[in-house]
């Protein structure tokens, strides 16, 4: 029963969908309907601004963090610690909050959830440090490097994905508990699973860069769904004249 509750708990807490609701409060914004449709930090920095995205990342962060510690503070196994880890990522890819209101999930990725895990893996001593955080330094190394060469920062979705592959590397690198191995494979197959529209988007060349911010979301930024419909009504109206569209 404890470990059934502690695994609702931690699905339930990963659930909350911090980055749609600091956006609807401060900026009345449903912040999916804009930019990459996301709900992590680095649209709501496009959407609502530089503070609410890192409000959003300290929360997400936070909350995978807190999951990790609360369940080794009641002394369950590896085990449990480990699924609980993976049930607060699966939360956020798969909120039941917009699941129950609107009958679908968002687009949540759980990434900063997976850089909560690892540091509160680093907090228990599952993992030293600097291997807690070797993910995140190839993430940075991976937007710099473009930067320092080309003038312009790289694609964030690559050089998430690249670090989502660096983390199973760098928990076998501390030899822990085998249920924290197979963790950070899990968390590594969610996040590459969860970015299958940033990969359709890098394909077709519509993917932002770091650092493009909308341009007056919710005033004279439309969403990508409503100027598309605005422009298929101009080529019928065309047409019906007799023009080319």
């Amino acid at each position: 029963m404890v470990t059934a509750g502690v695994f609702l708990l931690a699905y339930l807490v990963g659930s909350i969908p911090s980055g749609y609701l600091l956006v609807r409060a401060a900026r009345g914004l449903d912040v999916r309907r804009y930019g990459s449709h996301n709900i992590g930090a680095i649209n709501v920095v496009r959407v609502g601004g530089p503070w609410l995205g890192l409000a959003t990342l300290c929360a997400d962060v936070g909350k995978a963090a807190a999951v990790v510690f609360v369940t080794r503070s009641l002394a369950l196994p590896a085990g449990v610690i480990a699924g609980a880890a993976f049930l607060v990522m699966a939360g956020h890819a798969y909120s039941i909050w917009f699941l129950l209101r609107e009958g679908r999930f968002a687009e949540g990725k759980s990434v900063a959830c997976a850089l909560g895990v690892m540091l509160g893996l680093a907090g228990i001593g599952v993992l030293p440090w600097h291997l807690a955080l070797a993910p995140l330094g190839v993430w940075a190394c991976a937007l710099a490097g473009p930067r320092l060469v080309s003038g312009r920062w790289w694609y964030i979705s690559p050089a998430t994905m690249l670090a989502t592959t660096a983390m199973p590397v760098a928990v076998w690198a501390a030899h822990p508990a085998s249920p924290y191995l197979i963790l950070a494979v899990a968390m590594a197959a969610l996040i590459l699973a969860r970015h299958k529209h940033n990969i359709a988007r890098l394909l077709s060349g519509t993917e932002p860069r770091l650092g493009e911010r909308l341009a007056n979301p919710g005033g004279g930024a439309r969403p990508a769904d409503a100027a598309t419909n605005e422009q298929v009504s101009e080529r019928r109206n065309l047409q019906a004249q007799g023009g080319k569209p």
